[in-house]
């Protein structure tokens, strides 16, 4: 079964996180929240583009890589 590892704020960060999770091995899905008809509501009611979804056993070892990718590699 699938779960939710991130929100993504966009669709660029969505795209970026799955590929970089695959790079390591963890099968990655996006699940959009956004649709044209909808004109952003989902994106206000979720808090974001879309979810980064990863298989359950994954979980624990996606969110470290993420946190690492998105916080601990920024320069000085």
């Amino acid at each position: 079964m699938l779960k939710c590892v991130y929100i993504a704020p966009d669709e660029f960060l969505a795209i970026t996180l799955r590929e970089m999770l695959k790079s390591r091995k963890i099968y990655a899905e996006i699940r959009r929240f956004e649709t044209s008809w909808l004109d952003g509501l989902p994106k206000v009611m979720k808090g974001g583009w879309g979810e980064v979804l990863v298989d359950e056993k994954d979980v624990q070892e996606a969110e470290t890589f993420i946190h690492e990718f998105l916080y601990d590699s920024k320069p000085e």
